[in-house]
């Protein structure tokens, strides 16, 4: 079981991620990260308005330069948050995508496994690899974290 309290901020990718925002995540954590493979900075600014909150860093990866599953794209997050990886918590439903590459930096995740009761990997590409932590959702881990 994670210790929540040892994490000074969590990062989200975004993909699959604001499904469960108005289920009850704004009000549980307060630092965000949001990590995004594509750039819709323009088209985000609108919808950033309906959540409600204010991004402590939005990074993207036309800002980094590269995608995920690179590590940059980590890398560069840590650096722009001046923070080491043991005090990130990354959340996110690709396990190819965000937990390998977040794992091999030492960077705990959460995947969000919204295809746990259904076969195969969806739309990401297969990989193994062990999140610290597996919800089925953004509201389970906001009740987790209590």
């Amino acid at each position: 079981m994670l210790e929540f309290n040892q994490f000074e901020i969590v990062s989200f990718d975004c993909y699959g991620t604001l499904i469960d925002w108005e289920r009850g995540i704004l009000p549980a954590l307060k630092h965000l990260l949001l990590n995004r493979q594509i750039d819709f900075s323009d088209l985000f600014a609108g919808t950033a308005q309906h959540l409600k909150v204010e991004f402590d860093w939005l990074i993207t990866a036309e800002k980094v330069r590269s995608y995920k599953p690179s590590t940059r794209n980590f890398e560069i997050a840590l650096e722009t948050m001046r923070i080491s990886a043991d005090k990130l918590l990354h959340v996110a439903q690709s396990i190819y995508h965000d937990t390998v590459p977040a794992a091999s930096m030492a960077i705990s995740t959460v995947w969000v496994n919204r295809r746990h009761d259904k076969t195969g990997f969806g739309a990401t590409l297969p990989a193994s690899g062990q999140p610290d932590l597996e919800v089925p959702d953004l509201k389970t881990l906001v009740e987790m974290i209590g």
